[in-house]
């Protein structure tokens, strides 16, 4: 093994026993005496020169990891964990926050605190959980006042040492914060992550959910809004790695640049523009574990091809885990960093005897001349697989106590489409970012491999045993299995043979010149996709979806000849765009008319950010205005998107046609005195021929009761019920007037509120009433030509 690599493994290994073992450093300083003074004496030994030489590459490393750790005293924030009484912590958040759906993680760079009245001068990280809105941005200097606090130790996972991996032992939740300034960030990092959002508001306007989060997965390294049902589809399927920056990456990166920097400044100077190209990427995208330790190896083969000396990969891989140990040594125990590097492992040492045994098991079945292209074929499709599975099947099983049976299948089938992922949806979103309809336009190019490759996620997820639960998986076994792997290579690999000149290659042979394969892919793409957008164009009835969005409602309605009108939007921006990209065809970008029945969280959350990704025609609104920051960012929304909101008032005309009789009846006369805002939420009646639905938002007893007495149309054929079932409604004087035939319940699974109501649910049952509910069979949808009424449901 090359000297190199043996200092970068003892390197390594000094690190972990120092963990370990919590080894104190007068330890460390004695082995390093020992071996430095070994070393002066018997330096003329070449066994005892080797052996203090890498006695001294660990003590080295296990130095790194002592010295790491932050000095708890008065001028870090470390020391202030825990306290009984809140401070008030200034400083400026470092990097780009991390957006969910109801709240948002900041980095805060700690600059001094208030404690009883003194300010004192104080350093490091900090994690803020702050409240979803107002949003807040990179460069932000704020007054957080809260306690900070250790971050908490679960019991199948440690938060505490995932943050310690960023250098953050101190965290603060529901925190009152103050901005003082703004634009306080760097000119490099802010100019970085303004062009990084711009790029991902791109993709959101140009494509739908959840094809635009996985593609700012795949691009941008955003993996936040990917929603997490199909997330956990990827992770059961052992497919996850395809929505992170990976390898595949970064040497697309360096390739696209080495070929733009031959044309622009000849073949010499490309490499330096290479390298550069590959750390504006590495930092655009986050530089996390696997992304850093892919551009290390990536920016070492650019310097290999300018010096005119091809690296070792097994070289390039251990000299990137040298250097990134060398930085935070804490990487070593990031899941990313270990499966990304025992994944490039695999490719190293098993694709060779893998090659091999499969070679010999051609030749013996197969006819001379088809054994090259059979090999072509497995290469790419199944050797290289296969090897990565191989490597880090017992990692994943130790980390998550599963293992995906059809793990081989799915990455067989979605794999060959994830290059062409990333060209075109490169360049769409750069041609995006400059004029967007040409880029929504190259996103259904995109869009077409990324419905493939959910499609197979998830129909694969569905298979029985897709995934087996394995439980607690020991250390020692782990290690028992890698050295098992290990045996095997070393038998299969007698010398010379991993020799890679003496290694057989095979190429597919090509069909065509390059210029022909692109003009036939492309236009079989374009008939395919014409094909698709035909079958998704409106077939003359009237369609009405129940989205699964969990505990609130969202109901998206289509009329016949296309246009589209959404009834609230759930409490996540992450399912309902989810669910609006599975109902909605995908070149469909507009909704004619979105309707707030109410300002409640629950029903107004999913809104905020939907006209980001949306062109909204119109909006209405109820006569009851919000007074939390999530209303007044929905408020902000609609005035920089020049929407006036209208407030709704019963008998106001909606002028759908299209055979649909749209009636307003709530809020009106019905709520006069009533202040509560539930009681004044938009009820619209809506008539297809003979089949007509009532939505009631969260109307509760009182406003039933009037409604009942006053003249509005009530009866219909389909219900839905008001408040998610609650027992504040569905009273028996309502359920006799409307006189419903079926009853759609909006709710989410094990909800803290208890709906719908067991009474409730007795009520419908006394009135003979079927019940569809969004908890049990996921959205649903009715379809009605305006006299009968099928049914779908996505479970």
């Amino acid at each position: 093994m090359p000297l190199l690599s043996q200092l970068g493994i003892a390197w390594i290994i000094g690190i972990a026993l120092t963990r370990w073992f919590s080894l104190p450093w007068p330890a460390a300083a004695a082995a390093s005496a020992i071996a430095g003074v070994a070393l002066f004496l018997y330096h003329h030994n070449p066994h005892i020169k080797s052996a203090a030489v890498l006695t001294l590459a660990l003590t080295a490393g296990a130095f790194r990891l002592i010295f790491f750790q932050p000095a708890v005293d008065p001028a870090h924030i470390v020391f202030y964990n825990d306290t009984e009484t809140p401070l008030k912590i200034t400083g400026v958040v470092v990097d780009e926050p991390d957006v969910r759906d109801y709240h948002i993680n900041l980095r805060l760079q700690v600059e001094s605190i208030e404690d009883k009245g003194t300010v004192k001068a104080v350093d490091g990280l900090l994690l803020v959980r702050a409240p979803r809105y107002p949003e807040r941005f990179y460069g932000d200097r704020l007054i957080v006042t809260g306690k900070p606090e250790t971050p908490p130790v679960f019991e199948d996972f440690s938060y505490a040492d995932y943050l310690a991996r960023f250098g953050i032992y101190s965290m603060v939740r529901r925190p009152q914060i103050t901005l003082i300034e703004s634009g306080q960030g760097h000119f490099f990092w802010t100019a970085l992550l303004a062009f990084k959002s711009r790029a991902s508001q791109t993709i959101n306007r140009m494509m739908a959910e959840p094809y635009a989060s996985l593609l700012n997965g795949i691009l941008l390294g955003i993996e936040t809004g990917i929603p997490k049902g199909l997330y956990e589809a990827f992770n059961l399927t052992g497919t996850s790695h395809i929505i992170v920056i990976s390898g595949s990456n970064i040497s697309l990166i360096a390739g696209i640049f080495m070929l733009l920097g031959q044309r622009l400044v000849g073949q010499r100077y490309a490499p330096p523009l290479a390298i550069i190209g590959v750390i504006i990427y590495t930092l655009l995208v986050g530089a996390d574990a696997a992304v850093s330790r892919a551009a290390v190896m990536g920016i070492v083969w650019v310097l290999a091809i300018w010096v005119g000396r091809p690296g070792l990969a097994l070289n390039s891989l251990i000299f990137s885990g040298l250097v990134l140990s060398l930085i935070n040594p804490l990487i070593l125990w990031d899941v990313g960093f270990q499966l990304s590097f025992v994944a490039t492992l695999g490719l190293i040492i098993l694709v060779p005897p893998l090659e091999r045994l499969t070679f010999g098991f051609l030749q013996r079945r197969l006819k001379t001349e088809h054994v090259g292209l059979a090999m072509a074929l497995l290469n790419e499709l199944l050797i290289v697989t296969l090897a990565a599975q191989i490597i880090t099947g017992p990692l994943i099983v130790y980390h998550f106590g599963r293992f995906s049976l059809v793990s081989l299948l799915s990455n067989l089938l979605i794999l060959p489409v994830q290059p062409p992922i990333m060209i075109v949806g490169g360049i769409a979103t750069l041609a995006g970012m400059v004029w967007l309809p040409l880029g929504q336009l190259l996103s259904w190019l995109v869009w077409l491999p990324l419905a493939w490759s959910v499609w197979i996620v998830e129909l694969t997820a569905r298979l029985p045993y897709a995934s087996l639960d394995l439980g607690t998986f020991p250390f020692w076994l782990l290690v028992l299995l890698y050295a098992a792997i290990a045996a095997g290579v070393w038998a299969a690999n007698p010398p010379g043979s991993a020799d890679d000149e003496a290694r057989p290659h095979f190429r597919l042979p090509e069909i065509g010149s390059l210029q022909t394969r692109l003009w036939l892919g492309s236009f079989g793409v374009i008939v395919l996709l014409i094909w698709l957008a035909v079958l998704a164009l409106p077939d003359g009835r009237l369609h009405v979806a129940f989205l699964d969005v969990g505990q609130g409602d969202a109901i998206l309605i289509t009329l016949p000849r296309g246009d589209q009108i959404l009834i609230d939007g759930g409490p996540s921006p992450t399912d309902l765009n989810w669910r609006l990209g599975q109902e909605m065809p995908f070149w469909d970008r507009t909704l004619e008319l979105v309707i707030n029945t109410h300002p409640d969280a629950d029903h107004l959350g999913g809104l905020v950010s939907l006209l980001d990704r949306y062109t909204v025609e119109q909006t209405l609104v109820t006569d009851v205005k919000g007074d939390s920051q999530l209303y007044r960012a929905w408020s902000a929304e609609l005035a920089e998107a020049h929407l006036t909101a209208i407030p709704a008032q019963a008998g106001m005309p909606l002028n759908l046609g299209q055979g649909v009789v749209a009636t307003i009846i709530n809020p009106g006369p019905a709520v006069e005195h009533i202040d509560e805002p539930n009681n004044h939420s938009i009820v619209l009646h809506l008539q297809f021929g003979q089949i007509s639905f009532l939505f009631t938002g969260d109307i509760e007893a009182p406003v039933e009761q009037k409604l009942v007495q006053i003249d509005v149309p009530l009866q219909a054929t389909v219900l839905k019920s008001p408040h998610h079932g609650s027992k504040t409604s569905s009273t028996d004087t309502f359920l006799n007037a409307v006189k419903p035939q079926l009853i759609v319940i909006s709710v989410g699974q094990d909800n803290r509120f208890g709906h719908p109501s067991p009474e409730v649910m007795e009520r419908y049952a006394a009135h003979g009433l079927p019940v569809l509910r969004t908890d049990e069979r996921g959205t649903i949808e009715l379809i009605t030509d305006g006299n009968g009424i099928w049914v779908e449901t996505a479970k």
